[in-house]
């Protein structure tokens, strides 16, 4: 699967250790629409560093719309900005 790099908006709880718990994301589709998207279940996590940057990886279920689907969202540690970086399923 290719990237696609969607920059979204994150709604996230993070626990007293530190973790982060991604929630809710929204988005602007093609046709300049924004939609939002529950996060059914983080299925892992895990902290990637290619060239000295540094993202925290996430893969998670999703429902978009009437669609379960699962897709990889990361977050850039530096300038603290959410994207999806590609969809699994």
């Amino acid at each position: 699967m290719e990237a696609v790099n969607i920059p979204i908006q994150m709604i996230c709880a993070v626990d007293t250790t530190g973790r982060i718990n991604p929630l809710r994301f929204r988005y602007e589709t093609a046709e300049h629409m924004i939609r939002s998207v529950d996060v059914e279940q983080v299925i892992s996590r895990d902290e990637k560093n290619f060239v000295g940057i540094r993202e925290k990886q996430y893969i998670c279920a999703v429902q978009m719309g009437e669609m379960y689907r699962t897709v990889e969202i990361r977050f850039h540690v530096e300038s603290q900005k959410w994207r999806i970086y590609r969809f699994l399923s």
